[in-house]
């Protein structure tokens, strides 16, 4: 794992923007009844999508390590990772937390 090793910006952007997306959806089923919340996440489960927050941190610092992120590559994943929850509409401290778990996990 080099300094810049890694997959090219394009995939690190479908990538972080597929974490967003999964981020956001976790936290609108949140605020849904319960019977509707459990529905919601037993589809996630079925499409093998993870069905927590905890889990999805998880994921997305795994693909740090098997992909072979470098420095660089580490990095500039993090933040689009950050970059797509703001767009998203999550708020910046959420968005910075969520990416500190991720750098946290993958280490």
């Amino acid at each position: 794992m080099g300094l810049l090793g890694g997959p090219s910006k394009g995939v690190l952007l479908q990538m972080s923007q597929g974490i967003a997306s999964i981020a956001m959806q976790l936290q609108m089923i949140t605020e849904l009844d319960e019977d509707t919340k459990n529905q919601a996440l037993e589809g996630m489960k079925a499409e093998g999508s993870p069905t927590n927050m905890n889990e999805l941190v998880t994921m997305a610092a795994s693909v740090i390590n098997e992909q072979g992120m470098g420095w660089y590559k580490k990095n500039q994943y993090l933040g689009m990772i950050f970059g797509s929850l703001v767009s998203l509409g999550m708020s910046p401290a959420d968005a910075n937390y969520i990416k500190g778990q991720i750098e946290i996990i993958a280490g």
